[in-house]
């Protein structure tokens, strides 16, 4: 999967901010479902689920995976 690493990290909202929809845009852009985007920072799909829904926001500990993953 090609990606331009400088406009994917644009996707992540500055300041640590985890907004549901940077989440869900990052994950699309990375052209992943929610189990291949759970798999890749090792959390469940029910988890990105309630990201992406907003009932819920990453731990500091996940939101570093997701900048990783971004990379």
């Amino acid at each position: 999967m090609e990606r331009n690493t400088e406009e994917t990290l644009d996707m992540l909202p500055e300041g640590g901010a985890r907004g549901s929809q940077s989440i869900r845009d990052l994950r699309a852009r990375l052209g992943m479902t929610q189990e291949e985007f759970a798999h890749a920072i090792a959390v469940t799909v029910s988890t990105v689920n309630r990201w992406e829904n907003g009932h819920a926001n990453p731990s500091k500990l996940a939101w570093r995976a997701i900048q990783g993953l971004a990379r």
